[in-house]
């Protein structure tokens, strides 16, 4: 392969991850469902390499799991899981916020406070939206310095971003999430690291318990329906 083939395989699947990615996160594309390397290649008309080649990016992201000799699907995860999950979350995004308050400089709080203006702006643009909220949070924590705290942290977030939808469009949290982000900006502000890592924890828990309750009442719904149309 020369280098333009190179360059434009590459570009390709640049594109290709980024408009998954945004239908994943629109639930265009929901836990659970199967993907075809034919059709996805059919439907934006490039080949099969790049859209493996996309798919194992996602993989790494956790937005999609690929089985051997099945193919790949959307992730999916339990209640269970999603609660374990966030569980993690919310000590370890306590513990980085903890460290990161006392190095948050003028300009690093500035550039929070400006993710926070900017989902004002974007309440009714979902994908903008996520993509704010997690420039907001890993900013933040990235102030810490701890590299791997970070790393482990911004991991954990990418695998239930896809399950955000179902916070903002179905459950409408956005702007309690807002009224949180706001409050915890006034104790970065402050330098008060425990009451920041308090409002962290909280937050993360309380959008997790949201989304569990979500998946669970749906699972059941699903259930109900699939027992009464098999009898």
């Amino acid at each position: 392969m020369n280098n333009v083939t190179s360059s434009i395989t590459r570009t390709a699947k640049s594109l290709l991850v980024e408009n998954l990615r945004d239908e994943i996160l629109l639930g265009e594309l929901v836990p659970g469902q199967h993907i075809r390397l034919e059709d996805i290649a059919e439907r934006f008309e490039i080949s099969t390499t790049p859209v493996r080649e996309a798919l194992r990016e996602l993989e790494s992201e956790g937005l999609v799991t690929i089985y051997p000799h099945r193919g790949a699907i959307i992730t999916q995860l339990s209640p269970d899981e999603l609660q374990d999950i966030y569980e993690i979350r919310a000590t370890l995004e306590a513990m980085a916020t903890r460290l990161a308050v006392p190095e948050l400089t003028h300009m690093t709080l500035a550039q929070i406070r400006s993710y926070i203006e900017q989902m004002d702006n974007h309440l009714e643009d979902l994908v903008t939206l996520v993509k704010l909220n997690h420039q907001f949070h890993i900013t933040l924590y990235n102030a810490s310095g701890r590299r791997h705290l970070c790393e482990l942290t911004s991991m954990l977030r990418y695998r239930t971003q896809h399950y955000l939808h179902a916070y903002i469009s179905d459950l409408g949290g956005m702007p309690k999430a807002q009224t949180e982000h706001r409050i915890l900006i006034e104790a970065c502000e402050k330098a008060d690291a425990e009451r920041a890592a308090a409002i962290i924890y909280e937050h993360v828990i309380n959008v997790g318990l949201a989304i569990v309750e979500f998946v669970r009442k749906r699972a059941t719904i699903t259930q109900s329906i699939e027992q009464k149309y098999n009898k």
